[in-house]
This record gives C-alpha cells, structure tokens and sequence, in this order.
C-alpha cells in the first residue's frame, strides 16, 4: 500500500499516527507528494488533488482521512480505532467533537490566508467562536485525563492533529494559556513516539 501524504497536512498526520500506533507503517510505503500544485504527482492517483490518499495492493485509491482510517480498522487486526460497546459509542461522540475542532482550525487558517481586503470578518468570528468552544469542551474533559490517564483512540488522535495544526499555522493563538488542562495532557501525550514522528513542518 502507498499513503500519499504531505508533512503539513492534520488530516495525513491522523492517518500516519493510526497507522504508527497499530504498528502497520512498514505495511504502508509513504510518498511524500504537493497540493494545490498543476504538477503533482498526487493528480494522475486522485483527481481531487488533496492528502490523505491511500492506494491500496490491489489497486482501489482511498480519500479522506476517516474513510481511509475506517478501512485500516476493517482490514488490520492491529488497528483499534474504536472499541465496541458503550464505550466505542463515547469514543465516537467524541471523535465527532474533534472533528469539529480540527475543521473549525482548517476553516479559520483558511480563512486568514485570504488578502485582507476579500476576507469575510463574520465567518472568521464564527469559526474563531467555534474552536473556542471546543477547545473549552476539551479543557474541562482533560482533568480526568490527566487524574486518570487515558486510552489513545481515533478521537485523541484527531484532537492531537487539531491542536498541533492550531499551534503550527496560529501560534500567535496562545492555546495553552488559556486552557492550561488541555495543555498540560497535550504535554503529556506529546511524548508519545507516534506523535513525534509526524510534529508538521515545512
């Protein structure tokens, strides 16, 4: 299988940690690859032109981070994104909660690369208000994290990836300031290998 990937991209680096910490990535070649480029490589796979792209041995090409994701689950013993029962279905609201944080980020850094004469004051509020929220939501949750440890599921995954792009493409958003409970389990969990591997960059 082949992951095409860039090293800025949240939603590639959610499919790189799942698939370090399941311990299949020799399973998978990484090729680094461009975006929004008339000359990359990543077009003749996937005409959409966006990471994550998985190509798997037999020749299917899969977009989107959660469905490429959904297939290493179906696919690999190895990979536990979710657990069953009852606490598979409170990974799962949460996973909804950290999607909604790493899009809100997305939209917002989108938004602020537009020249400022064209941009749209009221969405960027409305994004800026909306990843206030959640980072307030997650704040409160990691208290317990923090008291209690914490298993490493597809939702901390996705809300590492969301605040590392926060903190990559914002930094003059001093997150964690502001939510030092967050902060200190993002310290912690920042230790972890899979998470070191993929810090974004240019």
């Amino acid at each position: 299988m082949e992951l095409f990937y860039t090293t800025t991209s949240p939603f590639a680096r959610k499919v790189r940690i799942l698939l370090l910490e399941s311990g299949i990535e020799n399973q998978v070649r990484l090729v680094l690859t461009t975006v929004r480029d008339p000359d990359s490589d990543l077009l003749s796979v996937s005409p959409p032109g966006k990471v994550p792209v998985l190509r798997t041995d037999s020749g299917i090409v899969l977009s989107e981070a959660n469905y490429i994701c959904a297939f290493l689950d179906a696919n690999y013993d190895e990979v536990q994104m979710l657990p069953s029962g009852n606490e598979g279905l409170d990974l799962l609201a949460l996973e909804g909660l950290a999607c909604g944080l790493l899009e809100g980020v997305v939209i917002w850094v989108r938004a602020l690369r537009t020249p400022e004469h064209l941009r749209n004051p009221k969405a960027i509020a409305l994004e800026e208000e909306r990843v206030t929220r959640c980072l307030k939501a997650f704040d409160q949750m990691a208290a317990s994290w923090v008291k209690n440890g914490v298993s490493f599921h597809l939702p901390h995954i996705t809300l590492v990836c969301a605040l590392g792009a926060l903190s990559f493409r914002l930094p003059e958003i001093d997150w964690q300031e502001n939510y030092p409970t967050l902060a200190e389990w993002w310290i912690q969990i920042s230790q972890r290998e899979s998470v070191k591997e993929t810090i974004p960059f240019e």
